[in-house]
């Protein structure tokens, strides 16, 4: 049995398992959140069972995804201004969600090339973008939130 790691990871001689590049993956993350939102209400209706913060839960302190499964179903149920004010990176997940669709497509009929492993300098670059979003959440779900505040 033959492995080997490159953008197409041969499991068997002749075989060959595509790999998803970054933006299909969180795009596909995406969709599961999007398809989550449209289900969450009716079985927290149903069973009463909730979904809190496990950071919150223990320290008191929200994380940066604070608010996303609130801003996730307000977004699914068309109410933009309500999913802002829980989380605004909904926004960011749900446009590259909508993105990842027609890529996957493209690639899987072979219109687009698969995609190939970033290089470290494009990874970085990523880093220095994600990272202060991340940051900018977690400034914004501080002030909405607060720290030791009650859920």
């Amino acid at each position: 049995m033959t492995i080997a790691f490159s953008a197409h990871q041969t499991i068997t001689p002749g075989a060959s398992l595509r790999t998803f590049s970054v933006p299909e993956r969180v795009g596909g993350f995406g969709l599961l959140v999007g398809f989550g939102a449209a289900l969450w209400p009716a079985f927290t209706q149903h069973t009463g069972v909730g979904l809190p913060c496990p950071l919150r839960t223990l320290t008191g302190v929200p994380c940066p995804v604070c608010g996303l499964t609130t801003a996730a179903v307000a977004l699914v149920r068309g109410q933009a201004a309500a999913a802002f004010s829980a989380n605004p990176m909904i926004f960011g997940l749900a446009t590259l969600a909508v993105a990842a669709v027609p890529l996957v497509v493209l690639r899987a009929t072979g219109v687009l090339e698969p995609p190939e492993p970033w290089p470290a300098a494009r990874r970085r670059w990523a880093q220095r973008l994600v990272w202060p979003l991340v940051f900018a959440s977690w400034l914004f779900q501080l002030h909405r939130l607060g720290i030791g505040r009650a859920s």
